[in-house]
């Protein structure tokens, strides 16, 4: 017998002593927690009941960056206001893309 004929068999018998228990825990784990948005684990958006779910997450220069140039763009900074713009075009090709994933619609 060769080293993956060997390796198959041993998958198989975890599998049917505890991988399917296993596994049966996962699925539970992953229905128990559909709803929730986890900025640890990277679900960052998801459907449920037709109402999308959004996590954003920012470090404290992010947010800075953010507030600095929406305040410069109310004193009619161009410059700003295309950042302010060119983050709103990223959020919306991410908003797209959640769109094109409806799962519970």
């Amino acid at each position: 017998m060769d080293e993956e004929e060997l390796f198959d068999d041993v998958w198989a018998d975890w599998m049917a002593e505890q991988g399917l228990d296993i596994e049966d825990e996962i699925e539970q784990t992953l229905l128990s927690s559909k709803g929730l948005l986890d900025m640890d684990d990277g679900t960052h958006a998801q459907w449920i009941n037709g109402t999308l779910g959004v996590l954003l997450t920012f470090d404290l220069e992010e947010v800075d960056q953010l507030l600095g140039a929406w305040d410069e763009a109310e004193d009619g900074n161009m410059v700003a206001l295309a950042t302010l713009l060119q983050w709103l075009n990223g959020f919306s090709a991410f908003l797209r893309a959640c769109t094109a994933n409806i799962e519970d619609l």
